[in-house]
């Protein structure tokens, strides 16, 4: 057991330390034999959990929610610091430094003399100290090697056409992407169709028409994880109304009663408040 009393603190400073000094307890042989088993992968998997639920909370507009999703979310940081602090891989006080002295070093409209207009060229003057001060280039042999491989496949395929774009590789305007993703299309269906289907040339025409997608929701100022996830939580809560009104209605809900499920979904969407896709999620 260990002798600690929780005091709510009133600064900022003073409250992130007791966050930290609560994660060492934790970690240490009287702590928690949980925690005291994690070990740094297993954190971070635990700390993309919870940047997802912080972003539901943002899509449902639920301040409080946010406010403990955003907690957790620090305590997994917390506790990533302090394992690499007892190996010790690092100097974690380091660390906190380095990323102060990058952003000032970054940032010369803001702490220098440098006069910037718009927000491209704050990116532009961002990507060039990368390579010019920094000499973070990409590799010889690799132009996407910057674009880091543990990355999901959407967002990777984000990146790689966000990088690709900043050296000119890009469509002049969002219909040539419209009309990229059409063509695409066209190509899934012919795949899929052939006479000599083959699975694997239908899956990566797929995959093609995947990744036009994303530079058509790059190209439209749209993150495709997020809208892929509210879109995800947009079809749950459709067919969770589906399913109340087929129990309601008692409408089995299997392979035959297709025409039935389709006639509720058209009812569960008339349902919704006009706007609804630009409201946060609601129950039925």
């Amino acid at each position: 057991m260990i002798n600690y009393t929780f005091e709510p603190k009133q600064t900022l400073s003073e409250a992130l330390m007791q966050l930290f000094d609560i994660a060492k307890m934790l970690r240490s042989p009287e702590g928690c034999p949980w925690d005291r088993k994690q070990d740094v992968k297993t954190i971070a998997s635990n700390m993309h959990d919870e940047v997802y639920e912080y972003q539901d909370a943002l899509d449902k507009n639920d301040l409080k929610e946010q406010s403990e999703e955003l907690g957790d979310v620090l305590f997994n940081v917390m506790l990533l610091m302090e394992m690499h602090a007892e190996r010790p891989d690092f100097d974690i006080v380091k660390t906190v430094n380095d990323i102060c002295e990058k952003l000032y070093r970054r940032h010369p409209h803001v702490f220098g003399n440098v006069t910037v207009k718009n927000t491209d060229e704050v990116l532009r003057n961002w990507d060039q100290i990368k390579v010019e001060v920094e000499g973070k280039a990409h590799a010889p042999d690799d132009f996407f090697s910057r674009v880091p491989d543990s990355l999901p496949p959407l967002e990777r395929s984000k990146e790689i056409s966000k990088q690709a774009a900043k050296v000119g590789f890009d469509w002049p305007d969002t219909q040539g992407v419209i009309d990229k993703v059409c063509e695409e299309l066209d190509e899934v269906i012919e795949a899929d169709t052939a006479l000599d289907r083959v699975q694997d040339e239908v899956e990566m025409e797929i995959g093609d028409l995947f990744f036009a997608v994303v530079n058509l929701a790059r190209h439209l100022g749209v993150d495709p994880a997020t809208a892929l996830h509210k879109s995800n939580a947009k079809f749950e809560r459709r067919f969770n109304g589906v399913a109340k009104l087929a129990e309601r209605d008692g409408v089995p809900l299997d392979k035959t009663h297709i025409r039935e499920e389709n006639d509720l979904w058209d009812k569960v969407k008339s349902l919704e408040p006009k706007g609804e896709h630009h409201q946060k999620p609601t129950t039925y």
